[in-house]
């Protein structure tokens, strides 16, 4: 990559927003050189409610990270969740059209285009087509075809589509505020790049990703996507408990929940006591940290409830021994790794962000999984694009022959 190129990620979250902002060097190295975070208030479980307020927080994250940089930021690469977001596998089969039967890029460009032609309502758009293997005349697990020789070239694609209206209300929020979209990213797939081991990706694993809105999740084997969802139960959901059980303001329970917080009941001790400030009182009610956990941990239990629920449904939840990896703000709370145990039987770990320098400081913190990912993600996508450009000027142009040749061969896939 080119020296002190700058990488965006811009994490728009239910709970926060936070803007990211990289330097890449030479040998690859990707440093944080800004951040920015700020409150978001025009999200819900994901989505857009209210442009202007989204437009504005979007303005706040990036204004605080620009101000620590002499550069300015014109392209983002944007997380996005909801649970409009849905996944399916597809698959999709070309001849190979040179007559030395070598697969260029241009080939691995058309398979994957063609595997992209499935059947979505008209409200839907994909997000994402992801080669997750290929196939030359029934030899499978390839991983890179490009300079190999075949007549058949298949792919194994997992795709992820979205809501249209949902998808373009985020592009419209960064817009509004002066920045183009590099690339809309679905969020565990931008925090898996931090947080994943690559001998976890091989094995089998699982991502979850607790938000304040959703919980996302992806499922990894043999070193590529398998299964993604997400799931509208989250953060917030927790919080909202609290604020009802304790007859408390969100913003009370969101701070009691971060200081006081347990997932797992048995691992607080019967003597903790803390203070409550209830609507309607002027003085602080004590009371035991145990009455704040039962309300907690039915929660927590009910979301990795719903994560074991959605690998039964992928028939997966036997094919990843690496087992669960939890990110997000969520799995800061207290025994949050012991009920996730629980629920799902299987081993667990906190996940934090990897593979960047500089001052990070806090970012080593497992909710900004997503926003790092997204700077990672970018990079491995600017890489890639000058390893497909150097591939293409290497081939060198085709004459006109060539190109007519190469489209009626093209209409003889099979």
């Amino acid at each position: 990559m080119a020296r002190n190129e700058i990488i965006t990620g811009l994490d728009i979250g239910t709970t926060r927003i936070c803007a990211l902002v990289a330097e890449t060097s030479s040998d690859a190295e990707i440093r944080i050189i800004g951040v920015g975070v700020c409150p978001s208030l025009g999200m819900r479980k994901g989505v857009v409610v209210d442009i202007e307020a989204t437009t504005r927080a979007i303005e706040d994250a990036v204004s605080k990270a620009t101000q620590q940089i002499d550069r300015e930021i014109h392209s983002v690469y944007v997380g996005v969740t909801g649970e409009h977001i849905a996944s399916l596998n597809s698959s999709a089969r070309i001849a190979v059209t040179r007559p030395d039967r070598e697969i260029t890029q241009a080939d691995v460009d058309r398979v994957v285009e063609a595997s992209r032609v499935i059947v979505l309502p008209p409200d839907r758009q994909i997000l994402h087509a992801i080669p997750r293997s290929y196939t030359i005349d029934g030899q499978n697990g390839i991983r890179q075809p490009v300079g190999m020789s075949g007549a058949r070239l298949e792919v194994q694609t997992h795709i992820v589509h979205g809501a249209s209206t949902f998808l373009q209300n985020v592009e419209k929020c960064v817009a509004q505020a002066g920045l183009d979209v590099a690339d809309e990213v679905l969020e565990p797939l931008a925090a898996a790049e931090a947080v994943l081991l690559p001998a976890e990706k091989e094995l089998g694993v699982c991502l979850v990703d607790i938000g304040g809105g959703t919980t996302d999740l992806a499922v990894f084997m043999n070193g590529e996507i398998h299964y993604s969802a997400v799931i509208p139960v989250a953060g917030d959901h927790v919080t909202n408990d609290i604020a009802f059980g304790l007859s408390v303001s969100r913003d009370e329970a969101e701070s009691i929940k971060i200081e006081h917080g347990s997932a797992a009941f048995d691992l607080v001790d019967d003597s903790e006591v803390i203070s409550v400030r209830q609507i309607g009182r002027e003085d602080a009610r004590r009371m035991r940290r145990r009455a704040l956990a039962q309300i907690i941990e039915p929660r927590v239990q009910e979301i990795f409830q719903l994560v074991r629920d959605e690998l039964m449904k992928a028939d997966c939840a036997h094919l990843i021994p690496a087992g669960m990896v939890i990110c997000g703000g969520g799995s800061q709370l207290q025994g949050c790794l012991e009920t996730a145990h629980r629920a799902t039987g299987l081993s667990v770990r906190v996940g934090t962000p990897q593979g960047i320098s500089g001052p990070a400081g806090a970012l080593d913190q497992p909710m900004y999984a997503t926003a790092v990912g997204l700077v990672l993600y970018g990079a491995q996508m600017q890489r890639a694009g000058e390893e497909i450009s150097t591939q293409r000027a290497a081939a060198g142009p085709r004459s006109v022959m060539d190109r007519m040749m190469h489209f009626i061969r093209g209409l003889l896939d099979f």
